[in-house]
């Protein structure tokens, strides 16, 4: 399911959403509250998330991989060192588009590089290179100052996750956010 369509960063930071949470799904906005000049209030999003859209132990092991790729795999110039994040890099075949997105216990985060014309970056740049660069600058500044915390359901994994479990759980994750939001 990856990589056969697009889909917006705001779609890519929701369906990780799940992972930091410990299996609750999140619902993305904009705007979160609105007040006049004189501290009126005008608009306030209301509404809860979608409840649990992943069983704990499938929580553990995508934590687990995703973690992987940030200390060993595409993703190690996004490590955060002592504090616990996962994530994962993308590409597009053209090199158009780079992605990393990633999470703490408190904060998920998105950066895409691309043009809006779509002309291709050139082979140097891919998700692993300036998207997870940016990611870290940004998340050690807005995580400073909070508890470290380890990432939910690490300690329900018995066993190594299966190579294709990431593509099952995000897939499903994309398809009920889909459907709750009235999209097909």
């Amino acid at each position: 399911a990856l990589g056969t369509s697009e889909v917006s960063l705001a779609e890519l930071v929701s369906a990780y959403a799940p992972f930091a949470s410990g299996g609750t799904g999140a619902i993305t906005y904009g705007v979160k509250r609105i007040r006049t000049p004189d501290g009126a209030l005008l608009y306030e999003r209301s509404g809860s998330g979608m409840g649990r859209v992943v069983e704990a132990v499938h929580v553990g092991q995508m934590n687990h991989m995703l973690m992987q790729a940030i200390r060993s795999g595409t993703g190690k110039q996004a490590n955060l060192g002592t504090r616990p994040a996962a994530g994962k890099t993308g590409t597009t075949q053209d090199f158009k588009d780079a992605w990393f997105v990633g999470y703490t216990r408190q904060l998920v985060t998105g950066v895409w590089i691309g043009t809006d014309t779509g002309q291709t970056m050139g082979k140097g740049v891919t998700g692993g290179t300036l998207p997870a660069q940016v990611w870290k600058k940004f998340m050690l500044q807005a995580t400073a100052g909070q508890p470290i915390s380890p990432l939910p359901g690490l300690d329900r994994i018995d066993e190594e996750p299966a190579p294709d479990a990431f593509e099952d759980i995000l897939a499903r994750i994309l398809k009920d956010s889909d459907e709750s939001s009235g999209q097909n």
